[in-house]
Protein backbone atom coordinates (compact mmCIF):
# COMPACT_ATOMS: atom_id res chain seq x y z
CA UNK A 1 0.00 0.00 0.00
CA UNK A 2 1.33 3.64 -0.33
CA UNK A 3 0.26 6.86 1.59
CA UNK A 4 0.53 10.09 0.64
CA UNK A 5 1.33 12.13 3.73
CA UNK A 6 1.86 16.01 4.31
CA UNK A 7 4.80 17.74 3.28
CA UNK A 8 4.13 15.59 0.02
CA UNK A 9 5.99 12.85 1.73
CA UNK A 10 5.03 9.41 0.87
CA UNK A 11 4.80 6.26 2.36
CA UNK A 12 5.33 2.27 1.19
CA UNK A 13 4.04 -0.68 3.60
CA UNK A 14 3.21 -4.14 3.18
CA UNK A 15 0.47 -5.83 5.53
CA UNK A 16 -1.17 -8.83 5.67
CA UNK A 17 -3.97 -6.73 7.84
CA UNK A 18 -4.36 -3.13 5.90
CA UNK A 19 -7.28 -2.36 7.56
CA UNK A 20 -5.59 -2.53 10.89
CA UNK A 21 -2.14 -1.26 9.33
CA UNK A 22 -3.90 1.68 7.90
CA UNK A 23 -5.64 2.51 10.92
CA UNK A 24 -2.81 2.53 13.15
CA UNK A 25 -0.98 5.25 10.86
CA UNK A 26 -4.04 7.57 11.07
CA UNK A 27 -4.08 7.43 14.68
CA UNK A 28 -0.47 7.91 14.52
CA UNK A 29 0.01 4.63 15.87
CA UNK A 30 2.19 3.38 12.85
CA UNK A 31 5.60 4.15 11.77
CA UNK A 32 8.14 6.66 12.88
CA UNK A 33 7.61 8.07 9.03
CA UNK A 34 4.00 8.58 9.78
CA UNK A 35 4.11 9.69 13.59
CA UNK A 36 6.48 12.60 11.64
CA UNK A 37 4.53 12.94 8.59
CA UNK A 38 0.85 12.39 9.46
CA UNK A 39 -1.24 10.18 6.31
CA UNK A 40 -3.45 12.81 4.13
CA UNK A 41 -4.79 9.87 2.01
CA UNK A 42 -4.47 6.68 1.17
CA UNK A 43 -2.66 6.09 -2.77
CA UNK A 44 -2.35 2.57 -3.69
CA UNK A 45 -4.09 -0.54 -2.37
CA UNK A 46 -2.53 -3.95 -4.32
CA UNK A 47 -4.90 -6.99 -3.87
CA UNK A 48 -2.99 -10.22 -3.03
CA UNK A 49 -5.77 -12.24 -4.00
CA UNK A 50 -4.28 -14.15 -6.79
CA UNK A 51 -7.03 -16.35 -7.58
CA UNK A 52 -9.04 -13.00 -8.70
CA UNK A 53 -6.61 -11.94 -11.20
CA UNK A 54 -8.54 -15.18 -13.18
CA UNK A 55 -11.81 -13.96 -13.17
CA UNK A 56 -13.65 -11.96 -15.32
CA UNK A 57 -13.16 -8.07 -14.92
CA UNK A 58 -10.99 -8.33 -12.19
CA UNK A 59 -9.01 -5.10 -11.42
CA UNK A 60 -6.26 -3.66 -8.94
CA UNK A 61 -7.80 -1.71 -6.26
CA UNK A 62 -5.66 1.19 -7.15
CA UNK A 63 -8.09 1.42 -10.35
CA UNK A 64 -11.01 1.83 -8.33
CA UNK A 65 -12.06 5.99 -7.75
CA UNK A 66 -11.59 7.01 -4.06
CA UNK A 67 -15.37 7.89 -3.90
CA UNK A 68 -15.77 4.11 -4.26
CA UNK A 69 -13.70 3.50 -1.12
CA UNK A 70 -15.64 5.49 0.89
CA UNK A 71 -18.90 4.54 -0.56
CA UNK A 72 -18.24 1.56 0.97
CA UNK A 73 -17.08 2.38 4.53
CA UNK A 74 -13.80 0.73 3.74
CA UNK A 75 -11.42 4.02 4.80
CA UNK A 76 -11.59 5.89 7.96
CA UNK A 77 -15.09 7.55 8.51
CA UNK A 78 -15.19 11.26 7.40
CA UNK A 79 -18.13 13.54 7.29
CA UNK A 80 -18.65 13.03 3.57
CA UNK A 81 -19.03 9.32 3.57
CA UNK A 82 -22.78 10.16 4.58
CA UNK A 83 -23.18 12.19 1.93
CA UNK A 84 -21.35 9.97 -0.75
CA UNK A 85 -23.40 6.77 0.31
CA UNK A 86 -26.81 8.33 -0.34
CA UNK A 87 -25.57 9.64 -3.27
CA UNK A 88 -25.04 6.29 -4.68
CA UNK A 89 -27.99 4.38 -3.66
CA UNK A 90 -27.53 4.25 0.50
CA UNK A 91 -31.61 5.67 1.00
CA UNK A 92 -34.44 4.33 2.40
CA UNK A 93 -37.18 2.86 -0.21
CA UNK A 94 -39.86 1.38 1.63
CA UNK A 95 -39.68 -1.78 -0.14
CA UNK A 96 -41.13 -4.72 1.69
CA UNK A 97 -41.56 -8.68 1.21
CA UNK A 98 -44.17 -10.04 -0.10
CA UNK A 99 -43.78 -14.16 -0.34
CA UNK A 100 -45.63 -16.17 -2.75
CA UNK A 101 -48.33 -17.98 -1.11
CA UNK A 102 -48.52 -15.72 1.84
CA UNK A 103 -45.48 -17.38 4.05
CA UNK A 104 -43.36 -15.94 6.11
CA UNK A 105 -39.94 -16.75 5.40
CA UNK A 106 -38.21 -13.56 7.20
CA UNK A 107 -37.93 -10.20 8.50
CA UNK A 108 -35.30 -7.40 8.98
CA UNK A 109 -34.83 -5.49 12.41
CA UNK A 110 -32.49 -3.03 11.08
CA UNK A 111 -33.85 -2.38 7.99
CA UNK A 112 -31.85 -0.87 4.93
CA UNK A 113 -30.21 2.43 5.02
CA UNK A 114 -31.34 3.64 8.06
CA UNK A 115 -29.51 6.14 10.40
CA UNK A 116 -26.99 3.91 12.37
CA UNK A 117 -25.66 7.22 13.83
CA UNK A 118 -26.35 6.22 17.41
CA UNK A 119 -24.49 2.88 16.93
CA UNK A 120 -21.56 4.22 15.74
CA UNK A 121 -19.01 7.37 17.13
CA UNK A 122 -19.71 9.47 13.82
CA UNK A 123 -22.33 9.79 11.23
CA UNK A 124 -23.26 6.98 9.82
CA UNK A 125 -26.11 4.91 7.77
CA UNK A 126 -26.96 0.67 7.57
CA UNK A 127 -24.87 -0.34 4.51
CA UNK A 128 -27.38 -3.29 3.90
CA UNK A 129 -30.63 -4.85 6.16
CA UNK A 130 -30.33 -7.47 8.66
CA UNK A 131 -32.35 -10.73 8.98
CA UNK A 132 -32.62 -12.73 12.62
CA UNK A 133 -32.22 -16.08 12.23
CA UNK A 134 -30.65 -19.12 14.78
CA UNK A 135 -27.43 -19.52 14.57
CA UNK A 136 -26.07 -22.22 11.55
CA UNK A 137 -29.21 -21.75 9.47
CA UNK A 138 -28.26 -22.10 6.06
CA UNK A 139 -27.40 -18.86 3.85
CA UNK A 140 -28.19 -19.36 0.26
CA UNK A 141 -26.62 -17.90 -2.97
CA UNK A 142 -29.61 -15.45 -3.97
CA UNK A 143 -28.72 -16.09 -7.51
CA UNK A 144 -26.05 -18.22 -10.08
CA UNK A 145 -23.06 -16.44 -9.63
CA UNK A 146 -19.35 -16.86 -9.14
CA UNK A 147 -17.41 -16.49 -5.58
CA UNK A 148 -15.51 -13.19 -5.49
CA UNK A 149 -14.62 -11.86 -1.84
CA UNK A 150 -14.15 -14.31 1.24
CA UNK A 151 -12.93 -12.20 4.11
CA UNK A 152 -12.45 -13.13 7.79
CA UNK A 153 -12.68 -9.24 8.91
CA UNK A 154 -11.38 -10.32 12.11
CA UNK A 155 -11.00 -6.63 13.21
CA UNK A 156 -14.02 -5.47 11.80
CA UNK A 157 -17.49 -5.02 12.65
CA UNK A 158 -18.79 -6.94 9.53
CA UNK A 159 -17.02 -10.29 10.84
CA UNK A 160 -16.56 -13.37 8.56
CA UNK A 161 -18.07 -12.36 4.85
CA UNK A 162 -18.81 -14.11 0.99
CA UNK A 163 -19.53 -12.16 -1.66
CA UNK A 164 -21.00 -13.42 -5.14
CA UNK A 165 -20.91 -11.77 -8.38
CA UNK A 166 -23.48 -11.67 -10.75
CA UNK A 167 -23.95 -11.58 -14.52
CA UNK A 168 -27.11 -9.46 -16.19
CA UNK A 169 -28.14 -12.57 -17.94
CA UNK A 170 -27.80 -14.65 -14.18
CA UNK A 171 -29.77 -11.99 -12.29
CA UNK A 172 -32.27 -10.72 -15.08
CA UNK A 173 -31.45 -6.99 -14.48
CA UNK A 174 -29.52 -4.47 -16.62
CA UNK A 175 -26.42 -4.46 -14.59
CA UNK A 176 -23.59 -6.56 -12.48
CA UNK A 177 -24.82 -7.14 -9.46
CA UNK A 178 -23.07 -8.43 -6.38
CA UNK A 179 -24.29 -9.63 -3.89
CA UNK A 180 -22.59 -9.18 -0.19
CA UNK A 181 -23.55 -11.89 3.14
CA UNK A 182 -21.31 -10.74 6.48
CA UNK A 183 -21.74 -12.03 10.12
CA UNK A 184 -21.51 -15.49 9.22
CA UNK A 185 -20.92 -17.91 11.72
CA UNK A 186 -17.78 -20.03 10.31
CA UNK A 187 -15.41 -19.00 6.87
CA UNK A 188 -17.37 -20.68 3.66
CA UNK A 189 -16.28 -24.10 2.37
CA UNK A 190 -15.88 -21.88 -0.74
CA UNK A 191 -12.73 -21.08 -2.91
CA UNK A 192 -12.67 -17.46 -4.80
CA UNK A 193 -13.59 -18.14 -8.28
CA UNK A 194 -15.77 -20.85 -7.78
CA UNK A 195 -19.08 -20.97 -9.44
CA UNK A 196 -22.72 -21.31 -7.42
CA UNK A 197 -25.82 -21.62 -7.94
CA UNK A 198 -29.22 -20.36 -7.12
CA UNK A 199 -30.16 -22.07 -3.41
CA UNK A 200 -27.08 -23.61 -2.98
CA UNK A 201 -25.61 -22.74 1.02
CA UNK A 202 -22.91 -20.62 1.22
CA UNK A 203 -22.33 -20.25 4.74
CA UNK A 204 -23.80 -20.28 7.81
CA UNK A 205 -25.95 -17.95 9.49
CA UNK A 206 -24.15 -16.20 12.97
CA UNK A 207 -23.19 -13.19 14.61
CA UNK A 208 -19.12 -12.91 13.87
CA UNK A 209 -17.19 -9.45 14.11
CA UNK A 210 -16.38 -6.63 16.29
CA UNK A 211 -19.93 -6.24 18.17
CA UNK A 212 -20.52 -9.99 18.16
CA UNK A 213 -17.28 -10.06 20.01
CA UNK A 214 -17.71 -7.71 22.54
CA UNK A 215 -21.45 -8.18 23.30
CA UNK A 216 -21.81 -11.84 23.46
CA UNK A 217 -26.12 -11.17 24.08
CA UNK A 218 -26.16 -10.03 20.57
CA UNK A 219 -28.46 -11.77 18.16
CA UNK A 220 -27.17 -13.64 15.05
CA UNK A 221 -28.28 -12.50 11.80
CA UNK A 222 -27.44 -12.08 8.19
CA UNK A 223 -26.27 -8.63 6.81
CA UNK A 224 -27.17 -8.51 3.68
CA UNK A 225 -26.39 -6.08 1.06
CA UNK A 226 -25.94 -5.53 -2.81
CA UNK A 227 -23.99 -2.77 -4.74
CA UNK A 228 -24.26 -3.21 -8.94
CA UNK A 229 -22.63 -1.27 -11.95
CA UNK A 230 -23.23 -1.00 -15.44
CA UNK A 231 -19.47 -1.78 -14.92
CA UNK A 232 -18.38 -5.64 -15.08
CA UNK A 233 -15.06 -4.53 -13.44
CA UNK A 234 -14.51 -4.65 -9.39
CA UNK A 235 -11.99 -4.93 -7.17
CA UNK A 236 -10.94 -6.54 -3.74
CA UNK A 237 -8.06 -6.44 -0.88
CA UNK A 238 -7.57 -8.01 2.68
CA UNK A 239 -10.18 -4.99 3.58
CA UNK A 240 -12.53 -5.43 1.65
CA UNK A 241 -14.39 -5.64 -1.89
CA UNK A 242 -15.05 -2.62 -4.47
CA UNK A 243 -17.51 -2.34 -7.55
CA UNK A 244 -16.20 0.31 -10.17
CA UNK A 245 -18.40 2.93 -10.33
CA UNK A 246 -20.91 0.71 -8.26
CA UNK A 247 -23.86 2.22 -6.73
CA UNK A 248 -25.80 0.69 -3.44
CA UNK A 249 -29.31 -1.46 -3.95
CA UNK A 250 -32.06 -2.18 -1.27
CA UNK A 251 -31.68 -5.94 -1.49
CA UNK A 252 -35.35 -6.13 -1.65
CA UNK A 253 -34.96 -4.24 -5.27
CA UNK A 254 -32.54 -6.77 -6.42
CA UNK A 255 -35.51 -9.74 -5.89
CA UNK A 256 -37.83 -7.28 -8.26
CA UNK A 257 -39.13 -8.56 -11.16
CA UNK A 258 -39.33 -5.29 -13.23
CA UNK A 259 -37.37 -2.26 -13.24
CA UNK A 260 -37.25 0.21 -11.35
CA UNK A 261 -34.05 -0.57 -9.56
CA UNK A 262 -32.49 1.98 -8.07
CA UNK A 263 -32.88 3.54 -4.85
CA UNK A 264 -34.51 6.51 -6.12
CA UNK A 265 -37.18 5.22 -8.85
CA UNK A 266 -37.94 2.86 -6.60
CA UNK A 267 -38.78 5.08 -3.87
CA UNK A 268 -41.30 6.90 -6.05
CA UNK A 269 -43.54 3.56 -6.52
CA UNK A 270 -46.58 3.58 -4.91
CA UNK A 271 -46.44 0.06 -4.23
CA UNK A 272 -43.91 -0.72 -2.06
CA UNK A 273 -44.73 -4.74 -2.20
CA UNK A 274 -41.82 -6.95 -3.88
CA UNK A 275 -42.97 -10.58 -4.60
CA UNK A 276 -40.19 -12.93 -3.20
CA UNK A 277 -39.78 -16.26 -4.16
CA UNK A 278 -37.71 -18.80 -2.05
CA UNK A 279 -36.64 -22.22 -1.83
CA UNK A 280 -38.18 -24.52 0.53
CA UNK A 281 -36.67 -27.62 2.33
CA UNK A 282 -37.19 -30.33 0.32
CA UNK A 283 -35.01 -28.40 -2.49
CA UNK A 284 -38.00 -27.07 -4.50
CA UNK A 285 -38.11 -23.50 -5.93
CA UNK A 286 -41.27 -21.71 -5.12
CA UNK A 287 -42.59 -20.55 -7.78
CA UNK A 288 -40.44 -22.90 -9.71
CA UNK A 289 -38.27 -20.73 -12.81
CA UNK A 290 -37.43 -18.41 -10.42
CA UNK A 291 -33.61 -17.06 -10.89
CA UNK A 292 -33.10 -15.38 -7.33
CA UNK A 293 -34.78 -15.71 -4.24
CA UNK A 294 -34.57 -15.07 -0.32
CA UNK A 295 -31.24 -16.19 1.40
CA UNK A 296 -32.93 -18.01 3.95
CA UNK A 297 -34.61 -22.02 2.95
CA UNK A 298 -39.04 -21.80 3.80
CA UNK A 299 -41.57 -23.99 4.30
Amino acid sequence: YALLLHSNKYYIGKTNNPQFRLDMHFNSNGSEWTKKYKPVHVVEIISNCENCKKIDGFIGPNLIDLEIYKMAGLLRPSKEDVKIQKKRGMIETGLKPDFYNNKKCGFCDDCWAIDYTHKREFPALHKGTDLPKKFNEPILAMADGTVVGIFQNEFSRKGIEIVLRHRPEQSGLPYYTYTQYTHLNKMPDLQIGESVKLGQQIGLNGNSGKAGIKNKSRRPALHLAVMYSKSPEWSQFKRGFLVKDGYWMDPLAFLRNEAPYESKEVKKLKSKKVKVAYKKTNGEIVPAGSIKIWPFMCD
